[in-house]
């Protein structure tokens, strides 16, 4: 409906005079106009009912609603206050959500996908370590198969007790972030990065293996020759394949930082093999060639292989992983001929060999002894110096000389020097060490112990190596001459082939240890035997129990043995630079449970003046007296 004429005053009002009345203006024009409207106003009584026009100002224009700034003055106020209440209620919120998670994460703080919102440090460090952890394993499927690899191998690292403790702190500091920071998890997520190194260096290490396992050469082909006409030919070539490392160690690293632990492939690229028209060109070059013989010479008489012979070593030479290709030589063909001329060319050294008396001075003593080497007289006969032949040049010399159409090859040979050089054996010059233990002649021990002496006289050490009992003389068989005598096992005596030669064994053993030379395996027996020193005696059983002793000296050592009915000798001559030995044996001291203990020290003085002092406690069972073992 149109808005009813405003009446004037003293005239009640209609609802919403009174905020034209509250404008004195509007009031007084009303007044100094009244006498000139009555006219028009009972005109505008007089209009139809509905059809009346807007209200209008004395100008003649619409007159619109009163101004309303009472109105405003009270809105403006409670809008205000409306908006602080809000403000001040998202503060004490932020503030609660803050205070109730001291120490931890605020809620929807998000690490590598993982919500750590809620827990402290700790947990979220322990969490997180699964995860984004140095430890955890990355999986490559190459060639089949599927490859795991530590992140910490592949260079790299991360720092989760800062990457925690960055949790932590999100969403706390700036003023902002004070007011509102610890609601925002509640509407969005709060991410902090990883904080992470990567080594790549270390990485293309750690991978090397992987891309070799995957790597596959290219296939150059190969030669066919037809043995009736001579007609070379080629099999066809084929690509190979390698591992694209650059994207790898990219893969590796968005995986190491980003990725789900899912296992994911190696990427791979194509590599090129030999074209068809390079082996055409060398099969044609293989055709030539055996238009004549191979010649080998300088190994004995000269060598001349036959047109087939020739043909079975010729080969199809892969280069560059297989990109290129040449003519060479090789396969099973090759490696027989150089087997047959290794053989050919092959002259093995021999040792000089050294002639000495099988008896010289010699010790029994049982007790504290000193001895020092006495000279010598020994005769040399000169060694011989030896020739072989160097397979891998000659291999090498031959595929030369096939690739440059060569037809003659020169064998390479070399000196061998024998161990026991004539120069060196003339430095022996003196008895280093001897001992003598008695025995009883006719028994079956004795057969033995002679039969091992047989077996060991004449042997030379050169300077360096080792003597080995068991090695020299082997097993203890009656094929080898050994007999049934008494043998100590398990602290009781019992028969057995070969009883008896730990006579010879400790018989050497003191030999060895007066000429001052490093031992390096005896044990004594588990009962004292009579006939031997306490403490310094060894027992010899094969394949366990060794007697060894190191030439240490820069002379060949020469073992001389020798026996009648009173016992058996060993003799060693060489040049120990003048080592002077002295043995002192202790007291006997009873050992619970056994027979008694004894302890026994080895001085050796150097010719230069140093000393070495080692002491060896020996323990026994129970003495045996007179014929055991």
């Amino acid at each position: 409906m149109p808005e009813p004429r405003r009446p004037r005053p003293p005239r009640p009002t209609p609802k919403g005079g009174a905020e034209g009345a509250q404008n004195p203006r509007s009031v007084e024009g009303s007044r100094s106009r009244g006498p000139r409207s009555s006219g028009g106003a009972a005109g505008r009584r007089a209009a139809p009912t509905g059809s009346a026009g807007p209200p209008r100002t004395p100008t003649g224009r619409p007159a619109g609603p009163a101004p309303s700034g009472g109105g405003r003055l009270r809105g403006a106020p409670l809008a205000a206050i409306v908006v602080l209440a809000l403000v001040l209620v998202l503060v004490v919120a932020s503030l609660v959500v803050r205070a109730g998670h001291d120490g931890e994460a605020l809620p929807g703080t998000r690490v590598a996908g993982v919500d750590v919102g809620g827990i402290t440090t700790t947990r979220i460090a322990s969490r997180l370590r699964p995860v984004v952890g140095d430890q955890r394993t990355l999986r490559l499927r190459a060639a089949g198969d599927v490859v795991t690899i530590k992140a910490a191998d592949l260079g790299y690292a991360v720092d989760l007790q800062g990457i925690a403790r960055a949790a932590v702190a999100a969403g706390r500091d700036g003023t902002l972030n004070a007011l509102v920071g610890p609601l925002r998890g509640y509407v969005s997520a709060r991410t902090v990065p990883v904080r992470s190194s990567f080594d790549e260096a270390k990485a293309r290490k750690a991978l090397a293996p992987v891309a070799r396992k995957v790597a596959r050469g290219a296939y150059a082909g190969a030669l066919k020759v037809d043995p009736e006409t001579l007609q070379v030919s080629t099999t066809k070539p084929r690509a190979g394949r390698a591992v694209d490392m650059s994207a790898l160690v990219a893969r590796v690293r968005r995986e190491l930082r980003e990725g789900d632990g899912t296992t994911f492939d190696v990427p791979l690229r194509s590599v090129d093999a030999a074209p068809e028209s390079q082996l055409q060109e060398i099969a044609s070059e293989a055709e030539d060639y055996l238009r004549q013989p191979l010649r080998l010479t300088g190994a004995g008489s000269p060598l001349t292989l036959t047109t087939a012979q020739t043909a079975a070593i010729l080969a199809l030479e892969s280069r560059q992983g297989g990109r290129r290709a040449e003519l060479g030589a090789g396969g099973e063909a090759l490696s027989a001929l150089l087997d047959r001329v290794e053989k050919r060319g092959r002259k093995l050294p021999r040792n000089a060999t050294v002639s000495a008396p099988a008896t010289s001075a010699s010790l029994t003593d049982k007790g504290d002894v000193t001895w020092r080497p006495r000279s010598a007289s020994v005769t040399v006969k000169a060694g011989r110096v030896g020739r072989e032949v160097r397979r891998d040049r000659l291999a090498s010399r031959i595929e030369s000389a096939v690739a440059a159409g060569k037809h003659s090859v020169s064998v390479p040979r070399v000196a061998v020097q024998p161990k026991v050089t004539s120069a060196t054996a003339r430095r022996i010059d003196s008895v280093i060490g001897t001992f003598t233990t008695p025995y009883v002649p006719g028994q079956p021990r004795v057969t033995n112990i002679r039969q091992m002496a047989r077996t060991v006289d004449g042997t030379l050490i050169a300077p360096g190596q080792q003597f080995s009992l068991n090695g020299i003389t082997g097993e203890r068989t009656k094929a080898k001459g050994y007999v049934e005598a008494p043998f100590i096992a398990n602290n009781r005596i019992e028969p057995s082939v070969g009883g008896g030669v730990s006579q010879f064994s400790t018989t050497m053993y003191n030999a060895a240890y007066f000429a001052g030379l490093q031992i390096d395996a005896h044990r004594a027996h588990s009962l004292y035997i009579d006939r031997y020193p306490p403490g310094r005696e060894s027992t010899l059983n094969f394949p366990d129990i060794d007697m060894r002793w190191t030439n240490d000296t820069e002379v060949p050592v020469l073992v001389r043995t020798s026996y009648d009915d009173a016992g058996v000798t060993v003799t060693l001559y060489g040049d120990n630079g003048g080592r002077r030995v002295t043995a002192k044996a202790g007291d006997r001291e009873k050992a619970d449970g056994g027979d008694f203990q004894i302890t026994v020290t080895r001085t050796v003085r150097y010719g230069d003046g140093r000393t070495d002092s080692q002491a060896q406690t020996t323990r026994y069972e129970n003495e045996q007296q007179g014929e055991t073992e």
